[in-house]
């Protein structure tokens, strides 16, 4: 009976394995998730921006027709 004791070691080393294998499949799998996520947020971001100078350009410049017609 002394092999008891041993075989459940052995059992639990190997869940103990598996789990950890599981956990850094995870952690592999997400940490590429997400560097594509950020990849694509920072394209956006980049897009936003664009936009944004540009919504400023279109607002200056609207300003200036209103001043300058005398309405604004």
């Amino acid at each position: 009976m002394a092999w008891i004791p041993i075989a459940a070691w052995g059992v639990a080393a190997v869940v103990a394995l598996v789990v950890l294998g599981y956990c850094a499949y995870e952690i592999s799998w997400k940490t590429k998730r997400l560097r594509r996520d950020m990849d694509e947020l920072t394209k956006v971001n980049a897009q936003l921006t664009q936009l944004r100078g540009e919504l400023t350009e279109t607002l200056t410049e609207t300003q200036r027709r209103l001043a300058a017609s005398g309405l604004g």
